[in-house]
């Protein structure tokens, strides 16, 4: 009986092996990443964007000053360009004044992240709040439009609350949502910037609500954070990109062992969103894995990717030879090489046979 048992259990593992691994190859590999260009990247940092839906809007955080010609400012805000269709250019970023601190502050605002539904947008600030009175931490934050093509018609940012924000910075969020819960995955530091400058303390944590999403951001809904163990290393690990469409790929900001140079893009799959995350792999590898040797990730910083609704485009920052500024937004697109099986719903649970 016990032979019986070890059987269908292996079994089973093999089942979920397959079924992940038929997911990591539902899209071929990544191409040469490409630079947006200098109508939206600047002198200055233009870095952690976020694509909407319909992937007619690009937020991203950049500390170019509001009147050009001025020098770079202090710390990092949001910016917004617009483009009429897929097939248009990007036009001349303008910034997010609504949800920005001022410019001649040293409060950051950054890593901003929509909703599938685009009338929410989470994003993280330095600025004063009921957690932190002086400032100067991190903290989530959410700000919600009505019309969700608006991109100026964001109201006053909400701050997630206490329970979810710690005494330390926490910021990159990313969210998901699956069956009626929701996922906040965002990035920790408990390593105070005096004994770490270069924040390998930062790992991913996670936090749920069973509310609807406006409920969780108004009323302060959502968990504490619970550290994702599969995400993170004894070196930094950052700015997350899930697959919004199914969830089961996430593509992580690390510059663990392994990295092609600073901070590198990550690539984790799971079988369904009910089991536990693969171990992450170098992009790098992941293109080699599926035949090509089209390079990502360089031997400078690149990271804090963002993934659009349909998985074929990925939008992130790097700060390699030939661009316009000290970080800028580069983009890469993959193409889709199967349709999924019948019987390969991600977010359908999968049990194990008995």
């Amino acid at each position: 009986m016990k032979n019986n048992l070890r059987k269908s259990m292996l079994i089973a593992v093999a089942m979920l092996m397959m079924v992940a691994a038929a997911s990591a190859q539902e899209f071929g590999p990544w191409s040469a990443p490409v630079n947006v260009g200098p109508t939206v990247n600047s002198q200055c940092n233009d870095q952690h964007p976020a694509l909407s839906k319909d992937g007619l809007s690009l937020i991203f955080a950049s500390n170019r000053p509001a009147n050009p010609g001025d020098p770079c400012v202090p710390a990092l805000h949001l910016w917004v360009s617009q483009r009429d269709s897929l097939d248009s250019p990007w036009e001349t970023p303008q910034p997010l004044t609504m949800l920005n601190s001022a410019y001649d502050s040293r409060y950051e605002d950054s890593a901003p992240n929509f909703t599938p539904d685009g009338h929410w947008l989470f994003f993280h600030s330095q600025r004063p709040s009921d957690c932190v009175a002086s400032g100067g931490i991190f903290e989530l934050w959410a700000a919600h439009r009505r019309h969700k093509r608006d991109d100026f018609g964001w109201e006053p940012p909400i701050n997630l609350g206490c329970v979810l924000n710690g005494p330390t910075d926490d910021a990159g969020p990313t969210f998901f949502e699956d069956d009626g819960t929701l996922y906040l995955y965002f990035v920790r530091d408990l390593i105070p910037p005096t004994q770490d400058p270069n924040g390998n303390g930062y790992d991913i944590y996670l936090s749920t609500c069973a509310a609807d999403l406006d409920s969780c951001n108004r009323q302060k809904l959502w968990g504490q954070g619970v550290y994702v163990r599969e995400f993170n290393s004894p070196l930094r690990d950052t700015r997350t990109a899930i697959r919004r469409r199914d969830g089961v790929e996430m593509i992580i900001t690390s510059n663990r062992s392994g990295t092609a140079g600073g901070l590198d893009l990550w690539v984790s799959t799971r079988a369904s969103v009910q089991h536990p995350w693969s171990i992450p792999v170098n992009i790098n590898q992941d293109n080699v894995a599926k035949g090509s040797h089209e390079v990502v990730n360089t031997n400078a910083n690149d990271g804090a990717p963002a993934l659009s609704w349909n998985g074929r485009t990925l939008v992130f920052y790097s700060n390699r030879p030939g661009g316009y500024g000290a970080n800028d937004l580069y983009m890469s697109t993959r193409q889709k090489v199967r349709a999924r099986g019948k019987g390969e719903n991600p977010r359908k649970k999968v049990t194990s046979q008995r």
